[in-house]
């Protein structure tokens, strides 16, 4: 608590200095001071899609230079003040976004960031070819009373724009973001739908740029096609997040600070040099310090982002949790399956990896499904959970069909999974990735935390609360991601190799959390090639072979069956112990 004290005085005192100089300053410490901070604000502005998203762009000079425009034209065609203007400069990229982010979303990587250039360079050349922007010549606008008056505003406005930066990182939002950042796939499998939050980062990315673009233009009194979408303002920006430190919220405003005292010096000293420079720094800060400055600063312990909605409470002190109708009726109704695959199949090219498999699971009962690797179970899985679009057959969940419904809805309504290899969340911690999962199910704070310390509590993970995936042992690994699956209150789970890695007690700690499910109702599918890990709890074995059903039946007579011997466990294969179980 001292430490967010001290953070948030720091920053109250550089917001009271900025006011201070754009009130008493010179117009040319003003104007320094004008440009710095509307620099950070685009890049509070980039940060949001490109840092907590994970989208890299290069070209939101695109939304500064709507912006601009439609707040030029507001302003000189409807003679509304420069408040007025703002705003609906801001609405505007807001609009504009929408459908951009429909289709420019669909790209990942170096093609969204290239899309993006594409885009700023399209508007360059729209702008240039209206008559009612004034075309290449450019167009005056209204002018500020004074230089001071527009520092004043946009160290205002930047200073909001930083707060809601730390309370979009502090919300229910803002961890979806950074888990899509993360594994867009295990955010999906969570609840998260990743198509509206990705739409939805983008719009408020481009509406930050936008109220930018507009200061910008009410600032100088001037605009033109080549200083509204100017690539230098975009190099600026990226510069400053990648020097203060991409993802962070105080990252933007510690590059401002640093990039804004750098360019006035080049600027002053090296003019023509200027771009070289900032150029070379973007490398190598890529290269020696990909963290930037925010990097060194945590590892001294301070300014580090503290988990969302943490810590746990008392376990003691929660009621207890609310059974689930649906999956605690009478003994008979349990016999009805919760989910039914019929003739599920999926070719690759010529490649048949699943075919004509049936799949049903009954209520708090686990199936195992084994076989050889590259049987086809983990893509049996990813037909299961939407992952993957069957070529044929369908999937029916508590009695209606589910083939083709989105992965996050299905994990909504009651179809958890596990991965293959395990798929976690490097920058979110242990409580964070469950609560994640719970926050998609449940609407208020207070029951995503009381359900997020109940599941990891059970699974033994509470102690590690505050730790990040990388620093727990792989059966932890495990269990925590066995945990995320848990808090979506599934009716249906798929485990895929949920146990492997595991120690002996880390294997006692899920089979007690998976008794524990189905006491509640929930059916479990499991694949395990550790069988001695799954047995005790199976009362039912599928095996597959080349993508199809080989055998099913109880444990005993299908680990006894010749075939299956032949196909999965080899030709000399000697029953064990323990396949009676």
């Amino acid at each position: 608590m001292t430490g967010r004290i001290v953070e948030w005085g720091i920053f109250a005192a550089l917001v009271a200095a900025g006011v201070g100089v754009a009130i008493f300053g010179s117009g040319y410490y003003a104007q320094t001071l004008f440009t710095a901070t509307m620099l950070i604000l685009l890049a509070v502005g980039w940060n949001v899609i490109s840092g907590f998203t994970g989208y890299v762009s290069f070209g939101q000079v695109s939304f500064f230079g709507l912006g601009a425009y439609v707040a030029a034209l507001v302003m000189i065609h409807l003679a509304a003040p420069w408040y007025v203007a703002a705003p609906v400069a801001a609405l505007a990229g807001i609009a504009v976004a929408l459908p951009l982010g429909l289709i420019m979303l669909r790209l990942n990587g170096i093609f969204f960031a290239l899309g993006m250039f594409g885009l700023a360079r399209i508007m360059e050349i729209i702008a240039s070819s209206l008559g009612i922007t004034g075309g290449p010549m450019g167009t005056t606008v209204p002018v500020a009373q004074s230089v001071n008056q527009c520092a004043l505003v946009m160290v205002l406005v930047a200073a909001a724009a930083l707060i809601g930066s730390y309370r979009l990182m502090r919300s229910r939002l803002g961890l979806r973001l950074m888990a899509i950042r993360d594994d867009a796939v295990a955010a999906e499998a969570s609840g998260v739908n990743t198509w509206t939050i990705k739409v939805v980062a983008f719009c408020i990315s481009a509406g930050i740029a936008a109220i930018g673009g507009s200061l910008y233009v009410w600032n100088v009194g001037y605009l033109d096609p080549s200083s509204a979408f100017t690539g230098t303002i975009e190099l600026q920006t990226i510069l400053i997040v990648l020097t203060g430190g991409i993802g962070t919220v105080w990252g933007p405003l510690i590059g401002g600070i640093v990039i804004a005292a750098l360019s006035t010096a080049l600027w002053a000293r090296f003019p023509m040099e200027e771009q070289i420079v900032l150029g070379a720094l973007i490398m190598f800060i890529a290269v020696v310090m990909p963290g930037g400055l925010m990097s060194a600063v945590s590892r001294l312990g301070w300014l580090k982002r503290a988990p969302i909605w943490g810590p746990p409470v008392d376990p003691t002190t929660l009621p207890p949790a609310a059974t689930d109708e649906a999956t605690s009726g009478p003994a008979a109704a349990r016999r009805e399956p919760v989910l039914s695959c019929r003739g599920l199949g999926i070719r690759f090219g010529g490649v048949v990896a699943v075919k004509d498999v049936d799949v049903t699971a009954y209520p708090a009962e686990m199936l195992a499904i084994i076989g050889p690797n590259g049987a086809g179970k983990s893509t049996l899985f990813n037909l299961i959970s939407s992952f993957a679009l069957p070529s044929t057959g369908d999937v029916s969940f508590a009695g209606r069909k589910v083939s083709g419904l989105p992965a996050h809805a299905l994990a909504r309504s009651g179809i958890a999974r596990t991965f293959q290899t395990s798929r976690l969340f490097p920058l979110l911690t242990v409580w964070e990735t469950v609560l994640l999962a719970a926050s998609s199910l449940h609407a208020s704070r207070a029951e995503g935390v009381a359900a997020t310390t109940r599941i990891l509590a059970e699974v033994g993970l509470l102690e590690h609360w505050a730790e990040f995936p990388d620093t727990l042992s792989p059966g932890r690994q495990r269990l925590l991601e066995i945990a995320r699956a848990l808090a979506l209150k599934p009716r249906v789970l798929l485990l895929d190799e949920a146990m492997a890695g595991m120690s002996a007690h880390e294997i006692a700690r899920v089979h007690a959390a998976l008794r524990h499910a189905m006491a509640q109702g929930t059916a479990i599918i499991a694949i395990e090639h550790v069988l001695p890990a799954i047995a005790p709890l199976a009362r039912r074995v599928q095996v597959l072979d080349f993508g199809q059903t080989i055998a099913e039946g109880i444990p005993r007579q299908v680990l006894s069956n010749p075939t299956v011997i032949e196909a999965y466990m080899g030709a000399d294969y000697e029953e064990p112990a323990h396949g009676a179980a």
